[in-house]
């Protein structure tokens, strides 16, 4: 995650999915924790800049209207233009667009220049430990990477290292009875039918006995996947709120892929 994608269509939906899972009315209710792997804002490409849905109420704001309204204030001056200053996840937590009861863990992952594998490996699981801490007492923990799960040519103490989850850090959640959503950003490699089914093996045998791993995906713009590995005693309201969920306009955004 980085500061400047707040707020973009992807957040949109990201924002979306957290509320109708675990900010209902309906009994039970599930205690939200985020993690952010927050990363140093780039600039060398246009991601984030995806805020023109803002001006689209049409089709989207019937999906939430408070999380639309919201993030149009959140976002944006008197005038409709982005306003300087307010893109960041911390600004984010304080809207109280996410549950009431959430708890938040927003510290920035990132090794100094030039650091060796010992003192990365010492910061990320300083930071790792910090974030179990923060979020102890929540029901569902959602990872929020700014590119998903672990791959082969990206190593965690790598200069992009922190853009990843990495599968011990999933394990950490999970093996401690955690439902844990993931998100993960499908590449253009090879089809995303493809991508997800070889995720949806990974998962299959890297949760806990008793998990069950559902999943959706985000389709506005670049796909965005979202893996929702429940633990048994939520495994049956989360389904039931995803099944709500993409009853409702939000299926124009969101879909299962097979």
């Amino acid at each position: 995650m980085q500061d400047r994608y707040t707020g973009d269509v992807g957040d949109f939906g990201k924002l979306g999915l957290l509320r109708a899972l675990c900010a209902r009315n309906d009994l039970p209710l599930l205690r939200l924790g985020v993690v952010w792997y927050l990363v140093p804002d780039e600039s060398h490409n246009e991601d984030g800049k995806h805020t023109k849905y803002l001006g689209s109420p049409l089709r989207y704001r019937e999906c939430d209207p408070e999380l639309y309204d919201g993030l149009r204030h959140l976002l944006l001056d008197d005038c409709g233009r982005l306003a300087p200053g307010r893109r960041c996840v911390r600004s984010l937590g304080d809207s109280g667009l996410l549950p009431t009861t959430a708890v938040l863990f927003g510290e920035q992952l990132v090794y100094p220049h030039a650091s060796r594998y010992a003192a990365r490996m010492s910061i990320r699981g300083e930071w790792l430990a910090h974030a179990m801490t923060v979020t102890a007492r929540a029901e569902v923990v959602f990872l929020d990477p700014d590119n998903g799960i672990e791959c082969k040519s990206i190593s965690r103490t790598s200069r992009s290292g922190p853009k990843y989850v990495y599968w011990d850090e999933f394990s950490a959640f999970a093996d401690r009875g955690q439902t844990v959503i993931l998100y993960h950003h499908l590449s253009r490699v090879c089809p995303s039918a493809e991508q997800m089914n070889q995720l949806r093996i990974q998962f299959k045998h890297r949760v806990p006995p008793g998990f069950t791993t559902l999943d959706v995906v985000f389709t506005r713009g670049t796909r965005r996947a979202y893996f929702n590995s429940a633990a048994p005693r939520h495994r049956d309201v989360l389904n039931r709120r995803i099944e709500s969920m993409l009853a409702t306009p939000w299926a124009r955004h969101f879909a299962r892929i097979d």
